[in-house]
């Protein structure tokens, strides 16, 4: 199955994803409201690798058209071996961790590498192994 049949997105108005504002109050808040989609979804490292790569408009894998253009000035290139764009995180507000705690699980059900969702989420492999380990307490086959 492609990632993107997994998106958060994949139901979602594309137009949320284009912001009209040019700049100001009214382009970060529909900046915002596309980023919230993002940060919930269970394949955004994925996404964000191929929006890295490939998306040059909107937002697309968490990130902005800024952020991304950053990313791929930043993108260590080697030679003899596919390129593999890197992750960037996008800093999330700690005030409330529900939806990325969310996203996470989402994620290891979902299979993603637990270094791609550290790294997706902004939080370290640690956090990731320690949601793991309740996902399998929750199910009944831990301690």
């Amino acid at each position: 199955m492609d990632w993107r049949a997994r998106a958060a997105c994949r139901d979602t108005e594309p137009d949320l994803f284009f912001p009209t504002a040019e700049h100001g109050p009214a382009l970060e808040a529909a900046e915002q409201r596309a980023l919230a989609v993002c940060r919930v979804c269970p394949v955004l490292a994925a996404c964000r690798s191929w929006a890295i790569v490939e998306q040059l408009h909107g937002i697309a894998g968490g990130l902005t058209e800024d952020e991304r253009r950053r990313a791929r000035r930043t993108t260590p290139r080697r030679a003899g071996r596919a390129e593999r764009p890197a992750v960037v995180p996008v800093p999330s507000p700690r005030t409330d961790r529900a939806p990325v705690i969310a996203a996470g699980h989402a994620a290891l059900t979902a299979g993603t590498d637990r270094g791609d969702i550290a790294r997706s989420l902004g939080v370290t492999r640690r956090t990731v192994d320690r949601w793991a380990a309740a996902l399998t307490v929750a199910a009944g086959g831990g301690r």
